[in-house]
């Protein structure tokens, strides 16, 4: 009896499979799971190393077709640096938080995304509307904080002293 509950308390120790921690999570490390989509990803940072992002710090910006470029033209002038493109076609709906999960593995810190019509689908054994979707990775490094500022030490004070009597004592 003794040996049964030995072994039972073994494979409940051994038996469990270790989950990733968040404290573990490096940049660059695949941590959310978004299907094919990674498969379509075009990476836009000629092998640099990803920043290390958090999906909360991911935001997301929706726009029109006709703005798409004149949105991303505006977030480059304001010192956004494209790292990612993501463009598909298809009858499902491709959710943007997927893509945002998609955007912190790849270290981008906004998400530039785009919907629109793009005709019927004509294959017999999935018809339907297809629709094309279009996101941006950006990524924009954190202004820098100013560290604490140095406090001035105190300079010891010269010796000033006068002698005795010089006001009349």
């Amino acid at each position: 009896m003794k040996l049964f509950y030995l072994f039972l308390i073994l494979s409940l120790i051994l038996g469990c499979e270790m989950t990733p921690n968040v404290n573990n999570r490096k940049a660059g490390e695949p941590w959310n799971y978004y299907g094919d989509l990674a498969g379509l990803y075009r990476d836009q940072t000629h092998g640099a190393r990803p920043a290390m992002v958090w999906l909360d710090q991911v935001q997301f910006t929706r726009t029109q077709k006709i703005d798409f470029q004149k949105t991303l033209q505006t977030f480059l002038k304001q010192g956004y640096k494209k790292i990612g493109l993501l463009t598909v076609q298809h009858r499902y709906f491709v959710d943007p938080f997927e893509m945002r999960k998609l955007a912190a593995d790849k270290g981008a810190n906004l998400v530039v995304g785009c919907w629109f019509a793009a005709g019927k689908n004509n294959l017999p054994d999935t018809p339907g509307q297809l629709v094309e979707y279009w996101y941006q990775f950006l990524y924009k490094a954190p202004a820098p904080t100013p560290g604490p500022s140095p406090t001035p030490s105190p300079t010891p004070q010269t010796s000033t002293r006068e002698p005795i009597g010089a006001y009349g004592d």
